[in-house]
């Protein structure tokens, strides 16, 4: 005999199900899918340039990274989390005589700590550089200080 059920939130929201031919199916979705932007910087100097500012009191989390660079005798590209007063590096690359391209799709995602932007840094022969981030805000207790997001990696 059939039960007839609604699956709810702790809050009362009801989950959304789908009727899928004679079943009904709980339909799921990874907040990444759903809450995912991106932003694209380029440069063609050797600079610091922030790519993405999370918003106040929040962290990124960083679902991709795309780096694309033209040809250059000799050039760096370094992506990284600052905040101001630290940094930690992401992705460093060099390139001699061939252009850096790249593109990490991050499984795992890459958190950020709590006000922590992603910056690119250029130096060398200065290659026209473009970097394309996607990514998701954090907030709440998803979002570390540094000292207990230091401690977790």
């Amino acid at each position: 005999m059939p039960v007839h059920a609604k699956l709810i939130t702790e809050d009362g929201v009801g989950l959304h199900t789908e009727k899928i031919g004679r079943h009904t199916h709980l339909i799921t979705e990874d907040h990444s899918r759903v809450a995912t932007q991106f932003q694209a910087a380029g440069t063609a100097s050797a600079a610091t340039t922030i790519i993405v500012q999370p918003r106040a009191g929040a962290a990124l989390v960083i679902t991709d990274l795309t780096i694309s660079q033209t040809k250059v005798a000799s050039g760096t590209l370094t992506i990284q989390f600052a905040d101001g007063t630290r940094t930690v590096t992401l992705y460093k690359g060099s390139s001699v005589n061939v252009p850096l391209t790249l593109h990490v799709p991050y499984a795992g995602r890459i958190r950020g700590w709590k006000d922590a932007r992603v910056e690119m840094v250029s130096a060398g022969t200065n290659p026209v550089t473009e970097v394309t981030v996607a990514y998701y805000h954090l907030r709440g207790k998803g979002a570390f200080a540094f000292a207990a997001w230091d401690a977790q990696r």
